[in-house]
């Protein structure tokens, strides 16, 4: 019953009588709202511990599982398994895109019925044991294969949090919570080459297994471990009863904001219909479009940059892991200033722009200068405009997409397309033209014009 009367309005919170639903005077007015406004944070802050530090965790694993590949084939890997041959390479890499484009959809239309945390700690525990698979195969055939696995059970989370997030919070608060779910991934992974660079020390006192097998054997151990963790952190939808570290009232609180600015939604499930109608609509396509011109940067950067620093500006092993890092951080930063700016304007479109430009600039200069440092300048914005392109886009679809089912569709339409991105990067960085090529930047720069085009149309 309490939760029913505290649905109705923000302002109608039962309380044991120890204020009135009807403030008497402007005094009284004045502090029901101070009360609202401190219950409204200190729920907020609820929320936020409980479901941004986990996902942004799992979402770093997941990056770090990903693409691991580009440290590990510096590291033996591709005179190991023979990878280095034609285009065994690109074929490895863009296997892992097309289970992780079909699959995305289909997770978003279970996850609200299993639950969000039954559902994301399992397919994290399932990547988890085939990342540490591939730290026993002896043939890039093997590799290959795992790696399409790796894209299926992967397929789920990223779309499957966006959702999740995007599901406990107004418009214009939910950029600021996206942005830092992602940039926690980008700023944590950043550190996972040198992560990656003291695990093959390994090699030297157990020299079993070369030093890119110990990689892919302790992330992949590091990465079940965490799946047990989460399955008891993260938090479910707002309509769910699992949510206990929220009281009643709380929950009741959420529910009515949420329909203060969304108007009346009702849980909808996601069905073949419903997700007709909404690839029916144009505007679905048109973030897409916008969300894939940043993943292929994305891409391109997460797979590519190590051996870009090695191969392409001559810089040792090391320092190739090292100098991965830096541009990473910096995209964190300006995309959560970006972030936070958008969301305080209560702008979307003027900062995709923003992004998109910052992405060009950048990627231009990476792939056309011929300097190792002004390339590797041009680096820390390619980064910052892609990642932040990607934050911007998924807030701006989420705000304009009414109906918890049609957003859960066209997070995973956007994703899923942003997959073709991903088979784009690893088929335009060609093996026979690695020793330093620009060709895969060149191409980002032309996706990432398109997007300015397609947005200004």
């Amino acid at each position: 019953m309490a939760e029913k009367e505290a649905s109705v309005s923000l302002h109608e919170k039962s309380d044991n009588g120890q204020h009135s639903a009807t403030p008497s005077s402007p005094t009284d007015a004045e502090e029901a709202l101070a009360r609202d406004a401190k219950f409204e944070q200190r729920v907020l802050r609820k929320v936020d511990v409980r479901l941004l530090p986990i996902l942004g965790a799992l979402y770093t694993i997941a990056m770090v599982d990903r693409s691991n590949i580009s440290v590990a084939r510096i590291s033996g890997l591709d005179e190991d398994v023979g990878l280095s041959v034609g285009s065994r390479a690109s074929v490895a890499l863009l296997v892992f895109f097309i289970g992780y484009m079909l699959f995305e959809l289909p997770s978003n239309m279970v996850i609200h019925r299993v639950g969000a945390a039954n559902w994301l700690a399992l397919i994290v525990f399932a990547w988890g044991l085939v990342s540490m698979g591939i730290g026993f195969v002896d043939s890039w055939v093997a590799l290959a294969v795992l790696r399409s696995f790796l894209g299926v059970f992967e397929a789920g989370f990223y779309p499957g949090c966006v959702y999740l997030i995007s599901s406990w919070y107004r418009r214009y608060e939910v950029q600021k919570r996206l942005a830092t779910f992602f940039m926690t991934g980008s700023a944590l992974s950043a550190f996972a080459n040198i992560f990656a660079l003291g695990l093959i020390q390994i090699s030297k006192t157990h020299t079993a297994y070369k030093g890119w097998r110990w990689i892919y054997i302790i992330e992949g151990v590091i990465t079940c471990a965490a799946a047990v963790v989460a399955w008891f952190v993260i938090v479910d939808f707002p309509d769910s009863d699992r949510n206990t570290f929220l009281t009643a009232e709380e929950r009741a609180f959420v529910k009515a904001r949420l329909a203060e600015d969304r108007g009346s939604e009702e849980r909808q499930k996601v069905t073949w219909a419903v997700f007709v109608e909404t690839i029916s609509d144009w505007k679905v396509w048109s973030f897409a479009l916008m969300y894939s011109a940043g993943a292929v940067g994305v891409y391109a950067f997460l797979f590519f940059l190590p051996l870009i620093l090695r191969s392409g500006m001559g810089y040792s092993q090391e320092l190739a892991f090292v100098l991965s890092a830096p541009p990473a951080l910096f995209s964190v930063v300006e995309g959560m200033f970006i972030s936070w700016l958008a969301d305080k304007m209560r702008l979307r479109g003027l900062f995709v722009i923003v992004q998109g430009v910052v992405a060009v600039i950048g990627l231009c200069m990476t792939g056309f200068l011929k300097a190792p440092v002004p390339r590797y300048i041009g680096t820390f914005l390619g980064e910052a405009g892609v990642n932040g392109l990607v934050v911007t886009t998924l807030a701006w679809q989420a705000n304009n997409l009414r109906g918890d089912a049609r957003r859960a569709c066209a997070t995973a339409v956007m994703i899923a397309i942003s997959g073709l991105g991903g088979i784009y990067s690893s088929l335009v960085f060609r093996q026979q033209v690695r020793q330093g090529s620009p060709e895969i930047f060149k191409k980002c720069t032309n996706k990432n014009r398109m997007h300015l085009i397609t947005f200004l149309e």
